[in-house]
């Protein structure tokens, strides 16, 4: 029950809750709901996962990750996802899939440099246009990725998250001066980066129209870097001039002879 209401308190009442009685079901033939609690016994944040099959393979769906606004930053999310991953590798589940919003810079970081997922795939609208506040009516474009429950998988990418930007290519529906832009679909580049905006909360509440040049050209971004093999590597935040970057990589070309690049 407190973590129906925590789900009104994050997304807005309007928005699609799992509601208490599913979420006891669900946990008890499979699935997983983790909570976090302050000093005083009350829930600051959950995750929540169904058991599925995908591929052939028992997984995991990790179908929310909240957290309380006044306790984000903290590190809850993370340890709860760090729990999650902990819990299923027990359980001999050896990977687990989410969606995210490739716009919001924070959940980027946190999966891409904390974590160390992995993209799967980009979905344009994949939950339609919904009625939380927190969508602000933008489509709700989802990047899905994978987590290996065991081994050494978390990536080390952090350590570079606040480089800066530098001289690589630079995919953006709102180049600055000196930014080198480049065509995916005509050109072959070994590292590009996708810009989005650093606080997307801010972009919507006071430009939504902005908001929404930015999702149309991070989903032909993301599509066009798919569709020519770039795997993401990490997210890199330039504080100095405030932007925030994807980081992809071309992916090895298997038919290349040694010696070419």
């Amino acid at each position: 029950a407190a973590c129906f209401a925590l789900q009104g308190e994050i997304w807005g009442s309007a928005f699609d809750r799992v509601p208490a009685s599913l979420l006891k079901v669900v946990t008890s033939i499979g699935g997983l709901a983790i909570g976090a609690f302050d000093a005083h016994g009350t829930l600051v944040g959950f995750v929540f996962s169904l058991a599925g099959m995908r591929d052939g393979e028992p997984i995991h769906w990790s179908h929310m990750l909240g957290v309380r606004e006044n306790v984000r930053g903290m590190g809850v999310g993370r340890h709860l996802k760090e729990m999650q991953r902990a819990e299923l590798a027990r359980q001999g589940i050896t990977r687990v899939l989410w969606t995210f919003d490739p716009l919001q810079a924070r959940n980027a970081h946190l999966n891409f440099n904390r974590l160390g997922v992995r993209l799967v795939e980009y979905v344009e609208n994949m939950y339609g246009i919904t009625a939380s506040p927190l969508h602000h009516g933008l489509a709700t474009d989802r990047l899905v990725v994978m987590l290996p429950t065991t081994g050494t998988e978390a990536s080390t990418a952090a350590n570079g998250a606040y480089a800066a930007n530098g001289a690589l290519p630079v995919l953006t529906p709102f180049p600055r001066p000196g930014d080198i832009t480049v065509d995916l679909d005509d050109t072959d580049v070994p590292t590009v980066l996708i810009e989005i905006p650093t606080d997307l909360q801010l972009v919507m509440g006071s430009t939504p129209e902005v908001a929404g040049a930015w999702r149309m050209a991070t989903r032909t971004s993301f599509q066009r870097a798919l569709r020519r093999g770039y795997e993401v590597t990490g997210f890199r935040r330039d504080l100095p001039t405030n932007r925030a970057f994807y980081t992809l990589a071309a992916a090895p070309n298997p038919n290349a002879s040694p010696g070419h690049r």
